[in-house]
């Protein structure tokens, strides 16, 4: 029965490259029982193959090399210690991607959203929307009216998140009381806040940062692109619309604003929805 076999018919064999069995020969992870001295030919046992499975397992737990040359040439009681620490790295990543899948999750269903507002903006017309519940982090913000820019704010939030291995999404909102303003300069937001995953549990230091909800129901929206000259005329139909209409509120204000373009090189596009929770 054939003992060795060339570095060709091995590669084949093992469903590996003749490359890869090259560099590793190179760099002294796995070599070759003998080469020819005549022609440098490289011959492996079939005996090695086994060893060889070993190392495509590492590789495929994404053992880096160097570390991999350490684990063949030690005992059976570090290669135990070493999956040991392997399944933890994985337990980890595994975690992070699940934080990712989330995020991503939220983010098309905000944009799912965010195309149905757009569908709606523009127009003089309140129009009723069902929001589902929302998870929020949010911070206190006594002195922020929405001309403001809301930054470091926001950034308090991002900060929070970032913590604990999440990155804040570009969804963000404000909240204010619901009444009659002269004029946009005098609403001051209660808070500014950003969604989260529901369950998420996050150790909060600072006082004015806190986690709640924004609650589910039929909410009286009204929708326009972002600025200081729009802001107060839809405030101001959406307000009077309420008060014409006897509607039952929960007396504030859920204010929304997405991006419309992602691109720090062009000018800045919100798109804004205001809503207001019917109670009655």
């Amino acid at each position: 029965m054939k003992e060795h076999f060339t570095i060709g018919e091995t590669a084949r064999l093992n469903n590996i490259s003749i490359q890869t069995l090259r560099y590793y020969d190179k760099i002294g992870i796995f070599k070759p029982h003998y080469k020819d001295p005549d022609t440098g030919y490289r011959y492996y046992h079939v005996k090695q193959f086994f060893y060889l499975d070993i190392i495509k397992y590492l590789k495929y737990i994404r053992t880096p090399l160097e570390e991999m040359k350490c684990v063949i040439s030690c005992s059976p009681d570090h290669m135990q210690n070493f999956l040991e620490e392997q399944e933890s790295v994985i337990d980890n990543e595994m975690e992070k991607l699940e934080r990712a899948r989330q995020l991503l999750h939220r983010r098309k269903n905000q944009l799912n959203e965010q195309l149905e507002i757009c569908s709606k903006k523009g127009g003089d017309s309140v129009y009723f929307r069902h929001i589902e519940e929302q998870t929020i982090l949010k911070v206190e913000t006594p002195q922020v009216n929405p001309h403001e820019q809301p930054d470091l704010y926001y950034r308090k939030l991002a900060d929070v998140l970032e913590e604990i291995g999440d990155v804040v999404d570009n969804y963000y909102g404000f909240i204010y009381d619901l009444k009659l303003y002269k004029d946009s300069r005098e609403i001051y937001c209660n808070s500014i806040y950003t969604t989260i995953c529901d369950g998420k549990k996050i150790d909060i230091e600072e006082k004015n940062i806190r986690i709640d909800t924004i609650p589910p129901g039929e909410y009286a929206c009204i929708s326009f692109d972002w600025s200081e000259k729009n802001y107060y005329s839809y405030y101001k139909k959406l307000y009077h619309y309420i008060e014409t209409n006897d509607i039952q509120t929960d007396g504030r204000v859920y204010q929304v604003s997405l991006p419309i373009n992602y691109s720090s090189l062009r000018e800045e596009h919100f798109l804004t929805e205001l809503r207001v929770l019917k109670t009655n």
